[in-house]
């Protein structure tokens, strides 16, 4: 880069960032994290890596900045959305179960919120009943 920089005369930081921002102009292609990638171009990269033999696949894998352990990721992530939405049924029982739990926690909270306001309530007319007959200490 610095070379390029002198032969035209300006410099290095000038050609670094008209790089960053001119580089992806025809035929370069940026290559993007796979992390970036929306489920349509996951989706086509699965299927056209999958159509190659195994001879070009290391050629596809540089040429779009993958590895091999992101198509399968994907690939086993759109068989798993594909297959009932990878739910077995032992999360599901799972998730009965909290259901359940989750419930009965509810249940027994309203039931302690119930008993909490009657005794703040008994404990206020207690002492309003003091108050107006007195607490019978002074008879």
């Amino acid at each position: 880069m610095e070379e390029v920089a002198q032969g035209l005369g300006v410099s290095s930081w000038s050609v670094y960032h008209w790089s960053k921002r001119y580089g992806n102009a025809e035929g370069m292609k940026k290559h993007r994290r796979p992390g970036e990638r929306s489920a349509q171009e996951k989706l086509k990269a699965v299927i056209e890596y999958e159509g190659l033999s195994e001879d070009q696949r290391g050629e596809y894998l540089r040429r779009e900045g993958l590895q091999s352990d992101h198509i399968g990721a994907w690939r086993e992530s759109m068989e798993a959305g594909l297959g009932g939405g990878g739910v077995s049924a032992t999360i599901r029982s799972e998730r009965a179960a909290d259901k359940k739990k989750i419930q009965e926690l509810e249940k027994e909270l309203r039931r302690k919120d119930r008993a909490l306001a009657e005794t703040t309530a008994l404990l206020v007319l207690k002492k309003k009943a003091d108050l107006i007959w007195g607490n019978g200490e002074n008879e």
